[in-house]
């Protein structure tokens, strides 16, 4: 398993361009120097009022392959 941490400040009318079907996907840069596409149905637990902002820790698979999502 593999985990990967990151920031994410997003507002939200950013965030309102995402959920109107402009792209299904947020791309992230990890503080492991790592670039992610993380589908955006994933982070829908932690959004609010504010839009979607947050310190994350994403755990992958050994084929990097999505397992889990949390907000630290």
């Amino acid at each position: 398993m593999r985990r990967l941490r990151f920031r994410l400040a997003i507002s939200a009318p950013q965030l309102l361009q995402y959920y109107q079907g402009r792209t299904g996907a947020l791309s992230v840069q990890t503080e492991q120097g790592v670039r992610l596409q993380i589908g955006l149905h994933h982070f829908r637990t932690f959004v609010s009022h504010d839009g979607l902002q947050g310190y994350f820790e994403i755990t992958l698979n050994a084929e990097n392959q999505f397992q889990q999502l949390a907000r630290l």
